[in-house]
């Protein structure tokens, strides 16, 4: 449900959030005071003498915040259902910022690694948002330094924290190319070798009177930094991503690997379902790419659809060795059974504590389709009229791209599976183009915004694919003695 009051006005949890904003901009202040004078040892006395100072600075920060929760709830509200990405922002801003002021005070202020709350953003929240933020969250934290330490060299901590803003926007700019942990930190020495030589002319332009190795350290820290940052956003984020019940591109190639305890399962007691999930996945992940979403969310979803066969395994064909267990059942007892697997993966995927997002697909990726094998059966054993609803999918229906796409490529991957790689071309893209359609017709995509052009393009893409999916091997013929 959208939080929207009368007349489109927002109430509830927007409200919610800006009493939240408003006591941690007063907090967070005095806060950051408190840790600088533990670390120097420094009476709070001297710190908080002008105590005004800290009253103005949670004023700057309330309306930076203010801005970015305006902007989630107006701009980005996909992001505003459940509230977490509020708390994830107030949480990575507390420890970047505590991080910074104590590398700051220890090390360098160019080690600093401010880097790290834009890092966490932009995986867990928005890209946007975090290249949009980062900006006013550096200059919030240059006001936050001089407020706690008002003798710092004003000019050497704008110079640190403009070369971390940089670093930080160059970081998430190449961030969607980073899906896996070595690319990643790849792409962090990259930026930090470039950032190193930049830095290391502005100390000398902006700090006379510094020898030159101190001009060369400057360079060094800010390598250094990015560095720091990185290791810093490794260890803070799967903490984040388990207490919030979020995920990154990380989390999601991690619950793919074969020892991940759900797919152990998977391949052990349903090995017919754990097979077609992983030929889903693939072919969720190339779709997914073709229409620009998240390809490492549609290879997880695919993997995770059908876990709710466990419940059941031996019920669905492809887990089946001759016996049918449906023989001995009457069409409705068929029907709850296999419907069921979407209830039952959801709750499987929330008792294993895996991303909601998986719970999501699960359950909405059958829709509200009807299993027409049983409803035929029991129209050939009855005259009388049957309720169509009882033999159907009970939703919901998919809320987002990823879930139609996984929609579709589930039912295209098992209804042209016994075609192999025979189907020519023409036949093959007939075929899933019904597929599709009937899917379009019952009106399964009316709540997710998949346009026709998505649809066009996955057709493509699925045409293009399948064949080499089910290619078969040359038969080799053994030698005459």
């Amino acid at each position: 449900m959208k939080d929207k009051g009368i007349n489109g006005k927002p109430t509830g949890k927007f409200v919610a959030g800006i009493i939240v904003i408003l006591l941690y901009s007063l907090a967070l202040p005095f806060f950051l005071g408190v840790v600088y004078a533990g670390i120097n040892g420094v009476s709070f006395g001297k710190t908080f003498s002008d105590v005004y100072r800290y009253f103005v600075l949670a004023g700057v920060m309330f309306a930076i915040l203010f801005t970015v929760e305006s902007y989630i709830f107006f701009r980005r509200k996909d992001l505003t259902g459940d509230g977490k990405q509020l708390g994830v922002i107030l949480i990575s801003l507390t420890l970047c910022y505590l991080f910074a002021i104590i590398f700051g005070n220890f090390i360098s202020l160019f080690s600093m690694p401010l880097l790290l709350f834009g890092l966490i953003i932009a995986l867990l929240v928005d890209k946007r948002l975090a290249l949009f933020s980062n900006i006013m969250f550096s200059i919030a934290f240059f006001l936050c330094y001089i407020t706690v330490e008002p003798a710092i060299p004003v000019l050497q901590c704008i110079s640190a924290i403009l070369t971390q803003a940089v670093t930080s926007s160059l970081m998430i700019s190449i961030m969607s190319k980073s899906y896996t942990r070595m690319t990643f930190i790849k792409n962090a020495l990259l930026v930090g070798a470039f950032m190193a030589a930049p830095v290391a002319i502005l100390t000398g332009l902006l700090q006379q009177g510094y020898e030159w190795m101190d001009i060369l350290m400057g360079g060094v820290w800010a390598f250094i930094s990015v560095l720091l940052g990185v290791a810093l956003f490794m260890i803070v984020l799967p903490v984040i991503e388990d207490a919030f019940g979020m995920y990154s591109d990380f989390k999601l190639e991690e619950i793919c690997s074969p020892d991940a305890k759900l797919m152990k399962r998977l391949a052990k007691e349903a090995p017919g379902t754990y097979n077609h999930s992983l030929a889903v996945g693939n072919l969720a992940e190339i779709c997914a790419i073709k229409i620009g979403e998240n390809p490492a969310l549609a290879k997880a979803g695919a993997y995770y659809h059908d876990v709710g066969k466990l419940k059941n395994p031996l019920c669905f064909t492809e887990n089946q060795n001759g016996y049918n267990p449906h023989d001995d059942f009457i069409p409705e007892v068929s029907v709850y059974m296999i419907t069921d697997h979407v209830t039952y993966g959801a709750e499987l995927i929330k008792k294993y504590k895996l991303p909601t997002a998986l719970a999501d697909i699960a359950k909405e990726h059958h829709g509200t389709t009807p299993v027409q094998y049983f409803l035929n059966k029991a129209k050939s054993i009855t005259d009388e009229q049957l309720a169509r609803e009882q033999f159907c999918y009970h939703g919901p229906k998919p809320q987002t791209k990823i879930s139609g796409l996984i929609m579709i490529v589930d039912t295209v991957e098992a209804a042209t599976r016994a075609m192999g790689a025979d189907a020519d071309s023409e036949k093959l893209r007939e075929f899933i183009h019904k597929l599709i359609d009937s899917k379009v017709s019952t009106g399964q995509f009316t709540e997710c915004p998949l346009t026709f052009k998505d649809l066009q393009d996955i057709e493509d893409t699925l045409v293009a694919t399948l064949p080499s999916l089910y290619h078969q091997r040359i038969k080799y013929v053994k030698d005459k003695k």
